[in-house]
This record gives structure tokens, C-alpha cells and sequence, in this order.
């Protein structure tokens, strides 16, 4: 649903509470409220801002959207910047609904991101407690010792009050010419730079940063810039992944 005026039967009846004609009875009886206030009258309409109780319960009138989007560099991940400067949401001025990003990559960071409007889709998805797998690709600065690579394995102390869970780690290619290493690593936490952060307490710095992948969803088929839709097996695979961590 989205803000244009529609009848209130039509809303209840798609939003799965029952039949248009069965949602004319519950009006007329006097079941139905829009913003705690009983509405009677079938010509009623609502738009999506409104909240409808059928029987003192609230009904989902949002459709919800999930979108896996392959975030560039030099943008921020927000809704909106009070200094203006690029955000995510200019990839979408063609999605008419209120969407917003789940979690966050950084300004030079690019790399799968998801999209959504559904609150209780975010929480499983950015929650630690949840454990979904991240990958990120990770060009860092110098060929890593085995020591550094066994501490990102077992967890490294970020702050006093945060250690960051054993990470898994595959070195992908090392570049001893250059002077650096191309890895990929997986994480569940979403820390603020945690990624960064990790590898400076080894002694490297990310030169590039991309996020590859978020539970059973990557970049397959994503171009810069663009997105698509997530598949109803998607959305539904990574909730199941949340509920049995």
C-alpha cells in the first residue's frame, strides 16, 4: 500500500485478514478502527500513514520490499545528509515507498548492502546475537605473518569492552612485489569499522574494502550502482538462518 487514498476494505482484504466482502461486515459492525477512532462507514479511506485495528489488533498494510543493492564507493550509507553530500538513496528515486538501508558500509566502502521497510527483517539481519555471516574482500597493506592471521582467527580485542568474535580467513592472492594481500574474511559482527579496525590491530590497513556477500545473499548478477529484488526463498532463508542462531 502505498500513500494514495484507498477504501478501507480493500486494505484489510490485502493485507490478508480476510475476504473484501467479510472486511465490509467487520466495518459495519463496528470492528474496525483507524487511528483508535471506529469506523462504520464502507466509503472510508486510508492511506498507508494510517494505523487500522481489526478487533483491537493492528493489521500490516505495508508491502514490504527487499532489495540487495551493490553499493559504489564515495557514498553515504543514510537516508539523508544535513551537509548534502551523496547518499545510497539516489540509486532509488524510482522506488515509491519509505525505504531505508540495513546497516551501514562506509564512504570509500562498496559492496553488497540491503534495502528494506521491514523493521523485523533489519533486526535479523544486523542483530549479533543472530550471527549472519558477512564477507568482506579486503586488500590490506603488507603480506600477513601467520601470527596475524591466526589473531583475526581467534578474536582481537577492539576496545575494552568489545572483542570482535574468530573471524575466518582466506587468503586469496599475496603480492609480495606490492606488498600486499588480498583476502577474504568473514565476520558477523557489524562494528563501526570493525574491518578497519581488525586490521590495524594486526598491523595492516585496508587499501580497498568490498562486502561480498550477507548470509546466502552476494553480488551474482549486480552491476555498480544497481539492484534487484530479493527472491521470497531469499528473505525467507536468512530469517531461518536468524531463528536458528
Amino acid at each position: 500500500m502505498n500513500n494514495k487514498l484507498e477504501r478501507l476494505q480493500k486494505v484489510i482484504a490485502s493485507a490478508g485478514v480476510c475476504s473484501r466482502r467479510k472486511a465490509e461486515l467487520l466495518i459495519t459492525n463496528g470492528q474496525v478502527a483507524v487511528n483508535d477512532k471506529i469506523i462504520t462507514t464502507l466509503g472510508f479511506k486510508v492511506t498507508s500513514n494510517d494505523i487500522i485495528k481489526v478487533n483491537n489488533q493492528i493489521i500490516n498494510t505495508v508491502n514490504h520490499i527487499y532489495l540487495a543493492f551493490y553499493k559504489p564507493p564515495n557514498c553515504l550509507t543514510t537516508v539523508s545528509d544535513p551537509k548534502n553530500r551523496p547518499t545510497v538513496m539516489k540509486y532509488f528515486t524510482n522506488i515509491n515507498t519509505r525505504i531505508y538501508p540495513i546497516g551501514r558500509l562506509d564512504f570509500d566502502t562498496s559492496g553488497l548492502l540491503l534495502m528494506t521497510n521491514d523493521g523485523e527483517f533489519t533486526n535479523a539481519v544486523i542483530h549479533p546475537r543472530y550471527k549472519i555471516d558477512k564477507v568482506y574482500e579486503v586488500l590490506a597493506s603488507g603480506i600477513l605473518s601467520s601470527s596475524a592471521i591466526k589473531q583475526l582467527a581467534t578474536g582481537i580485542m577492539l576496545s575494552t569492552t568489545f572483542t570482535s568474535s574468530p573471524a575466518l580467513v582466506k587468503i586469496i592472492t599475496e603480492n609480495v612485489k606490492a606488498k600486499t594481500t588480498l583476502l577474504h574474511l568473514t565476520i558477523h559482527e557489524g562494528q563501526n569499522q570493525q574491518v578497519k579496525r581488525m586490521m590495524k590491530a594486526i598491523g595492516s590497513k585496508v587499501i580497498t574494502l568490498k562486502r561480498l556477500q550477507i548470509a546466502n545473499i552476494t553480488l551474482k548478477g549486480l552491476t555498480i550502482g544497481n539492484y534487484r529484488h530479493l527472491t521470497k526463498a531469499e528473505v525467507t532463508t536468512l530469517i531461518n538462518l536468524s531463528q536458528k542462531s
